[in-house]
């Protein structure tokens, strides 16, 4: 019984003392109770063979070798079992993860460069997985994507070591097709024919155009003259930009800043009506705003 005695003790204190229990955190959950369980078995097999000696200096050589296998499998099989009792004991945390995309917004399609960069506690990292929130995914630690599609989405990196524990970091993208640029057409500033004279009859529609801006302080705009078909297109271009210097003009007498306005003339392009008739062609000669912001 002693020699039994003398053998566990002796294997505890190998096993002890080694520092087995450890080797989880290096090796990872499957690889350090190998490592354990060989490190165990080799102090187990020497624990094995010198104590069955203890005491017995006169026991056969056949015994040692006995004791030894013994030993070995006790030490190989306690080693694991300690390296595996005390990883699960540990507190695992999930790797830490920073992703981020550059651009984070424009219009589609956008192309992003993303980047995930990650960190843990204990063992390694093992693989990173994108989920772009489009439906596209890759398994790389940085990628490039493309956002087809306007909307809000959150690029997530997920990102897990070797001991199956997952974190995750995410970055938002915003896809936004460009905003359609507004026209305001003043209906009713119309001239008379060859003229860029404006009516006092159509100052009011001019005034409503005027509390707008002032009600928007941030908003520019391009005042743009149009004319009918009668004439040439170069005297039409520069009839076009007189009639949108003009309402310019007032524009700024009313209290507009300059800065926000520019004048365009644009001659018979795009006519609103049919030129064949006088309405039609009264209609063209027309003045409109150009929203920029």
């Amino acid at each position: 019984m002693s020699r039994v005695i003398s053998f566990a003790l002796a294997c505890v204190l190998a096993l002890g003392t080694s520092g087995c229990a450890t080797m989880r955190d290096t090796f990872g959950p499957v690889g350090g109770p190998i490592a354990c369980g060989l490190i165990g078995g080799g102090l187990g097999a020497v624990a094995g063979a010198v104590g069955s000696n203890w005491r017995h200096g006169d026991d056969h050589r056949s015994q040692q070798h006995k004791w030894a296998y013994i030993g070995a499998g006790a030490g190989a099989v306690t080693g694991a079992a300690l390296c595996a009792l005390a990883g699960e004991d540990a507190v695992r945390n999930p790797p830490t993860v920073r992703a981020s995309c550059t651009p984070a917004s424009g219009p589609p399609p956008l192309t992003v460069d993303c980047r995930c960069v990650a960190s843990t506690e204990v063992g390694e990292l093992k693989s990173y997985a994108w989920d772009f929130g489009d439906g596209g995914k890759a398994n790389t630690q940085n990628a490039k994507h493309t956002y087809n599609t306007a909307g809000n989405y959150n690029a997530r990196c997920s990102v897990t070591d070797t001991y199956d524990v997952t974190g995750v970091g995410s970055a938002a993208v915003s896809v936004a097709a460009p905003a359609a640029k507004k026209t305001i057409v003043l209906r009713g500033i119309n001239f008379d024919f060859d003229k860029a004279v404006i009516k006092s009859e159509f100052e009011g529609v001019l005034d409503a155009g005027v509390d707008v801006l002032k009600e928007n302080p941030g908003t520019s705009v391009e005042v743009v003259g149009y004319t009918d078909s009668v004439g040439t297109d170069d005297y039409n271009l520069g009839l076009s930009e007189r009639r949108a210097n003009a309402v310019k003009d007032y524009f700024v007498s009313k209290g507009i800043d300059t800065s926000r306005l520019t004048a365009t003339g644009r001659g018979e392009a795009n006519p609103v009506a049919d030129n064949a008739t006088a309405d039609g062609r009264a209609q063209n000669r027309r003045v409109e705003l150009d929203v920029q912001q």
